[in-house]
């Protein structure tokens, strides 16, 4: 094993993902593989760290002293071969633990590669013409399928193969490779279980964790391949298979090659014992483990509602976080708060009074949907962020108080615009309603806000306005710094 960190320990959820891989890994250890493998699928959005959790859950595996293998499907996609990248990926791995590589060992390595030699390029697709009884037709299947019922490891000759199912040269090739498939899944299930056991001697660990990511993300045609052959040709004892994917992702791409009414979650549930469930990111967990913002003169910004501190900076990103987390993965949130930052810190931002929510917004909309092609302005694909478009939207809102947070933000943009403009405004339960019981997680309440009113309102003869959503997104374009994280 290498020498790497221990297993979570730059993990960003305080201990909480560390803590739900172990509960994985008790499950899954329980489970009876004594005689067949089990496998399950992880389950995770795009976005929701799938392939840290994984990376992490190997380590932590082989920290107990188990086998563990990780393979990214999506990178040995165009390899178009599923069972040479796990035996080779099984190999390297098992031979990482031999400390002496010994004439015994390369023993056990070439049993498993003469089983392997054993099995012909054309097999899976003469089989799946043998199941469709395209090349043998009615009359030949039921004496065949005696016959292989009755096969052995011996290869009968040629002429007896003849006499018994009264086929010709075609016929008898296909019944020969079904056999000799047959007997290569033996050999091979065999001499793969005796190779990991010969590493694993005096080990009380004998469980094989097979960890295979980003399935959702091949070819349809290739995930499928890769579902098959673990299903079929690692049904080994002990050894234990995690897919991690978008499971309804996975489904499309399934559908994608059997048709749109095939039923590709059923199709699924042949291959997975279990479905385990990837939570949601923490986006504010994820904020305070960076210490993001840290750099941010919290008092030296002129923004309504007023921020007190760093944390409260990041409760209200995590407003804006929330309402677009499907289309918001952790590494993007990294690469946008930077960007927010710099933002922040600009002397531009220092000058001016401005709406927090707003302007979050902005700096979101603008980087996740800034390259859609509708709507056709640029602010109105920023404003995607924080507002509510009916089915054109693209935020999942949600209760702040009793309002939604859309609703928040819009009439808290309101106020202080009408205020700036000279108008007699103020807040109350009839534009506001949370009924003076601050507006968690904030201590904003009526009077709080109409205090910030009155004092901003104090600045503008020293401060410059930048309330309008285009004016905010102008502002964030002369200063805007790409960040590549």
């Amino acid at each position: 094993m290498n020498n790497t960190k221990p297993a979570f320990t730059d993990c960003a959820t305080d201990g909480k993902r560390k803590e739900l891989a172990e509960r994985f890994t008790h499950y899954l250890k329980s489970r009876k593989t004594e005689k067949n493998a089990y496998v399950v699928n992880l389950n995770g959005a795009w976005g929701t760290g799938k392939t840290y959790f994984v990376t992490e859950w190997k380590k932590l595996v082989e920290e107990q002293g188990h086998i563990a293998v990780k393979i990214d499907a999506w990178e040995s996609d165009y390899l178009n071969d599923p069972l040479a990248i796990i035996i080779a990926e099984l190999l390297e791995q098992v031979r990482d633990r031999i400390e002496n590589y010994d004439k015994d060992f390369e023993d056990k390595e070439k049993e498993v590669a003469n089983a392997i030699l054993n099995i012909g390029k054309d097999i899976l697709p003469i089989l799946a013409k043998i199941l469709g009884k395209h090349l043998l037709g009615k009359a030949a299947t039921d004496d065949i399928v005696s016959l292989l019922g009755k096969a052995t490891g011996s290869l009968l000759s040629n002429e007896k193969l003849k006499e018994d199912l009264n086929i010709g040269e075609l016929g008898l090739s296909v019944v020969r490779q079904h056999k000799q498939h047959k007997q290569f899944t033996q050999d091979f299930k065999k001499q793969a279980r005796d190779l990991v056991d010969f590493a694993l001697e005096g080990n009380p660990n004998k469980q094989v964790f097979v960890f295979i990511d980003e399935l959702d993300r091949c070819r349809p045609t290739y995930a499928i391949e890769m579902l098959e052959t673990v299903k079929h040709l690692f049904d080994i004892p002990n050894f234990i298979f995690v897919l991690s994917t978008d499971t309804n992702q996975l489904q499309h791409s399934i559908k994608a090659v059997y048709g749109h009414d095939f039923d590709s979650h059923e199709y699924l549930s042949r291959f997975f014992e279990q479905r385990l469930i990837l939570p949601e990111p923490d986006f504010l967990q994820f904020m305070t483990a960076h210490n993001m913002f840290r750099s941010v003169k919290i008092e030296a910004l002129n923004s309504f509602p007023s921020i007190q501190n760093t944390e409260e900076l990041r409760e209200a990103v995590n407003v804006i976080c929330r309402l677009n987390k499907t289309s918001l993965s952790l590494r993007r949130l990294k690469q946008i708060c930077s960007q927010l930052e710099v933002v922040l810190t600009s002397k531009d931002f220092k000058e001016v009074i401005f709406p927090i929510f707003d302007l979050i917004g902005i700096v979101f909309g603008d980087s996740l949907y800034g390259g859609l092609t509708n709507p056709d302005k640029s602010i109105d694909k920023a404003m995607l962020a924080y507002k509510s478009f009916g089915n054109k939207g693209k935020i999942e809102d949600f209760q702040l108080g009793s309002n939604k947070a859309s609703d928040i933000i819009s009439k808290l943009c309101v106020g202080l615009s009408h205020r700036l403009n000279g108008k007699n405004f103020s807040f109350n339960n009839s534009n506001l309603n949370n009924n003076n019981d601050g507006l968690e997680p904030f201590n904003f309440t009526h009077v709080s806000l109409n205090t910030q009113l009155g004092q901003i309102y104090m600045k503008t003869s020293t401060l410059a306005l930048c309330v309008k959503p285009q004016q905010i997104l102008d502002a964030i374009n002369n200063i805007r710094v790409d960040i590549e994280l």
